[in-house]
């Protein structure tokens, strides 16, 4: 029994994760045909910190 819950709520992660990465890629081809700017490696970690912080409430 266990191990079936533990089974289905793996499911559901990857499925999660599949479904944000998806997205993400989405976004960054739809910024690249739309010729934007994609963003630096400087620009990317500041706005993951950003990010990190936001979700996990640290200001």
């Amino acid at each position: 029994m266990k191990i079936i819950v533990l089974s289905l709520i793996c499911v559901a992660c990857i499925i999660g994760w599949l479904a944000n990465n998806i997205a993400l890629k989405a976004m960054l081809f739809y910024m690249k045909d739309k010729k934007y700017a994609l963003p630096t490696k400087a620009e990317l970690k500041k706005w993951c910190k950003y990010a990190a912080r936001d979700t996990f409430g640290i200001s």
